[in-house]
């Protein structure tokens, strides 16, 4: 047995992902905990301007979140951030995999036969397909939810923001732009506000090619749930992540292992390693350790790969699995 056949054995079965049926009408996740558990760990290198802000700025003016950590003033992003792009990425990941199943087939038509209603996020989530089974939710009328299984972490630039983020007293200073309302605004004429400096937004940003340790925990893991979430990430990088996504926040993320077990490290420890210039060797060598019940399986590299590769089928055994 190879060491991704070992992963894959360790996985839950992908019959805890199809809903039970609480009313002749409505589906809801099913309620699993195995001891299984499924820890991600990569690195996201920002690959265009990228704005991490979760609180109001002042004025016309927005910052980038920032915290004094190990003896540097990093560049924070929350993990509300990174879930709620993530969540948003999977589910176009499903759409995309139902339309292949289906043969181009209506994912709508899809959802509510299969989970009795299409699942809209935020506002009118079905609670019973893979999406919620993994993400969670709470349905609109508030008469039963389902548990998240994944699991994020903050995380904090490797670089100095004097280094990293593009602000007031750096060689760049801040970016510019114009205020998304300021069309809208009247002046005593009852005519509309032409554009001047009074009109711009300065926005701080964090530079292109800095870095973020990622770790993300699934428990109760599927292989759907493994290979799923590296897509994903992948669809969330080209996607954009923080405030102006649509035009900012693109990534690169590189994974470094995935391993059953929690891990015995944190984010802090990647940062610490990453100084030193140990990251991604302890980890291509197999020198992290993560705790399971029994031997914890680590994968690497073209493993990682591998397991990405098996999507698919592991989508389509889930689809039978629906009936």
């Amino acid at each position: 047995m190879t060491t991704v056949d070992l992963f894959i054995s360790q996985m839950a079965e992908i019959e805890s992902l199809v809903p039970r049926q609480i009313d002749k009408k409505r589906k809801v996740a099913q309620p699993t905990f195995t001891r299984q558990v499924a820890t991600i760990v990569g690195l996201k290198t920002t690959a265009a301007r990228f704005l991490p802000v979760s609180h109001e700025g002042h004025s016309n003016e927005t910052y980038v979140d920032k915290v004094e950590l190990l003896g540097k003033q990093r560049a924070e992003f929350i993990a509300r951030k990174l879930k709620g792009i993530e969540r948003r990425a999977q589910m176009a990941l499903f759409r995309e995999l139902v339309a292949r199943s289906t043969d181009g087939g209506d994912w709508k038509a899809f959802f509510t036969d299969k989970f009795g209603t299409p699942c809209i996020i935020p506002d009118g989530l079905c609670i019973a397909c893979w999406n919620c089974a993994l993400f969670g939710g709470l349905d609109a009328k508030g008469q039963a939810a389902t548990f998240s299984r994944v699991r994020y972490f903050d995380t904090y630039s490797i670089e100095d923001t004097l280094e990293c983020v593009a602000m007031m007293e750096s060689e760049e200073g801040m970016g510019i732009g114009n205020q998304v309302y300021e069309d809208m605004v009247a002046d005593k004429t009852g005519k509309g506000r032409g554009r001047g400096a009074e009109t711009y937004h300065l926005y701080e940003y964090v530079k292109a090619g800095t870095r973020f340790p990622l770790i993300t925990i699934i428990e109760s893991p599927t292989l759907l749930d493994v290979a799923g979430y590296l897509h994903t990430v992948r669809r969330a990088d080209a996607h954009g992540y923080g405030k102006y996504s649509a035009n900012h926040g693109k990534f690169d993320t590189q994974f470094l292992a995935i391993a059953t077990g929690y891990p015995r490290f944190s984010v802090l420890d990647m940062l610490k390693w990453a100084e030193s210039g140990e990251l991604e060797s302890k980890f291509a060598n197999r020198q992290v350790q993560f705790d399971a019940l029994g031997e914890a399986v680590v994968l690497v590299g073209d493993e990682i790969e591998e397991v990405a590769g098996k999507l698919q089928g592991a989508f389509d055994e889930y689809v039978a699995a629906l009936g």
